[in-house]
């Protein structure tokens, strides 16, 4: 009986340990994946902001501006490794109630790798021929320090985010990573002429041809356990220019930074992923490893113990000695 004990302790150990390791290096890999049913809501706040109000044909200073960014999952269009999110930006002055410009993204990545790729209706404000490449709204799970690609709309090409430091973000030391978009011509834009006297060549000047120009400087700040950015910052310029002669109207100048309540609750998200990540790299291989090692020097112990006998003890099927 204890032999067969042994042997199913044995048996027990070893499958556990085997499954230990298939939930380390094969289950948690495939399982750590960015979500098909995301739906978050965050906001950008810039004090003193400059732009220009289309409806009155003026330009606005010292404006309080937040951009509103609705992110849903598509679940009807994900499919396998690939994860297809729809982005809105909404892009308000909150003290004039003025919309001043509306973002529109539809991005499909690689769930584990968050490449972009171009598939199942990826689009840039309805444009389905805009290139989109690198990282888009989702960062990679497997958190490094390496430069990263990050997708930007406005330009429609992705410039590296550079990691810069690590700073304490409301208790998490955080990876700092630096994007700096250049000056650069928005190729594609089908722009109305534009007065003269707003890009300042004197009143009465006739209506000339433009180009759109963006500049910005972007900082995120990561989540090294799970690789989601959880603050963000962006300085951004966007000015139009005449196709020739001088001339410049800002339509677009702010400092935008996260508000408290957006950064909690990525915070909160963020922290929420690292526990489970946790768990499936981490606790469950090690618990499960352990019982099995458990009941591997069990199974060892009974199967040592079937066959050690005390000297003198009679062999199976040896008659037991008797006294007269």
């Amino acid at each position: 009986m204890r032999n067969v004990i042994g042997m199913v302790l044995t048996g027990l150990g070893a499958f556990l340990l085997i499954t230990a390791v298939l939930v380390r290096f094969y289950v948690a890999p495939r399982l750590i994946a960015a979500p098909t049913d995301v739906y978050q809501v965050t906001r950008l706040r810039a004090e003193n902001a400059t732009y220009f109000d289309a409806a009155s044909v003026k330009q606005v200073t010292g404006a309080t501006v937040v951009a509103t960014n609705t992110v849903r999952g598509d679940v009807t269009s994900s499919h396998g490794d690939i994860a297809v999110w729809d982005s809105a930006t909404m892009i308000q002055d909150v003290t004039r109630g003025t919309t001043i410009e509306i973002q529109n993204q539809r991005v499909a990545f690689d769930r584990r790798t968050a490449r972009l790729t171009t598939c199942c209706g990826a689009s840039v404000d309805g444009d389905v021929s805009a290139p989109q490449s690198g990282v888009g709204l989702f960062w990679p799970v497997n958190a490094t320090k390496k430069s990263k690609p990050v997708y930007d709309p406005a330009t429609r090409r992705a410039w590296p985010a550079v990691y810069a430091g690590r700073e304490r973000v409301h208790g998490i030391l955080a990876w700092r990573f630096v994007q700096h978009i250049p000056y650069t011509k928005v190729e594609g834009a089908q722009l109305p002429d534009v007065p003269g006297d707003l890009l300042g060549r004197g009143k009465g000047g006739p209506a000339v041809p433009v180009d759109r120009y963006y500049q910005a400087d972007a900082t995120y700040w990561v989540d090294p356990r799970t690789g989601a950015p959880i603050d963000q910052e962006q300085k951004v310029l966007s000015t139009l220019q005449p196709k020739s002669g001088p001339g410049r109207l800002v339509v677009g100048q702010m400092d935008l930074r996260m508000t408290p309540e957006s950064q909690r609750s990525l915070q909160h998200t963020s922290s929420d992923g690292a526990s489970k990540i946790g768990l499936l790299r981490t606790a469950v291989p090690l618990g499960t490893a352990a019982v099995g090692a458990v009941l591997l020097a069990a199974g060892a112990f009974a199967g040592r113990a079937r066959r050690w006998r005390p000297p003198g003890s009679p062999q199976r099927g040896e008659p037991l000695a008797t006294t007269r």
